[in-house]
């Protein structure tokens, strides 16, 4: 299936980064000029490209492993490609229909419909899905809970073959007790997805992954959500999944200050 439900750039530098994320993410292996030029139906010569991935290189947009593999995209790549492409695509989320089909918002709490969620998530994004469960009557705090599910499909992905990131994963389902907490730090506003790329992550370990975080507030619930996965992630498909999710779910705001340790 293509999730690719953004505008395709027309610029060339974001056009080659495009094409380098996108063959990078289904591939797991470096990106050569000549495949970028074949991605991209020989607009470009494999020469002009190796010329772009130049630039992008200065950039930091992208880097090369080793002197004769191509090329990879870097935590600013992608930064770069979630802030300038993705997030300006104005195409349909058919992650809205997907989500609708198997949520039942008006006979669930919003507790039964997180815990549904995150493993629908998991299963979609092949990533882990986190959530930070809260129930809050008359604002104090009650049901306080961390689920995690979609180990299965993390321990699929090709990075974990790494015995550190693997270390990394095993020690987060022993103690989840501090991904909670930073969960709580790194999300912004009720109702607002908020990413966390690579080294912008500041939790120890979590340097090789990707954090994608919101709030949902209804009534007087209120669920923390998260989804875990390297780096190399379907970003169109991920955010798009929790845009979709709050729009299906969140509500109303609530005190922003509320804890959520």
């Amino acid at each position: 299936m293509d999730f690719r439900y953004y505008d395709i750039p027309t610029d060339r530098k974001l056009r080659v980064l495009e094409s380098v994320i996108r063959l990078y993410t289904e591939q797991a292996e470096p990106v050569s000029s000549a495949a970028v030029s074949r991605a991209l139906q020989r607009r470009w010569s494999s020469a002009t490209v190796r010329n772009v991935f130049m630039e992008l290189e200065e950039l930091g947009w992208l880097t090369q492993p080793h002197r004769s593999a191509g090329r990879v995209p870097t935590d600013l790549g992608y930064r770069v490609f979630v802030e300038q492409i993705v997030t300006r695509g104005c195409m349909a989320n058919p992650m809205d229909q997907v989500l609708e089909a198997e949520l039942d918002p008006g006979r669930q709490s919003l507790i039964e419909l997180i815990d549904q969620a995150t493993v629908l998530l998991s299963r979609i994004s092949h990533a882990l899905g986190l959530s930070v469960l809260v129930f809050s009557p008359e604002n104090e705090l009650g049901d306080n809970r961390i689920q995690i599910a979609g180990v299965d499909q993390l321990l699929g992905q090709p990075e974990f073959d790494d015995p550190g990131r693997l270390k990394v994963l095993v020690r987060l389902l022993d103690d989840s007790g501090p991904i909670g907490g930073y969960l709580g730090d790194i999300a912004g506003d009720p109702g607002e997805v908020t990413l966390q790329i690579g080294e912008e992550n500041t939790l120890s370990g979590f340097k090789n992954f990707t954090l994608v975080t919101t709030r949902i507030y209804r009534s007087e619930e209120k669920a923390l959500v998260g989804i875990l996965g390297p780096v190399r992630m379907e970003y169109p498909l991920v955010l798009g999944a929790m845009s979709s999710l709050v729009r299906l779910l969140h509500t109303e705001d609530t005190d922003p200050t509320d804890s959520w340790s």
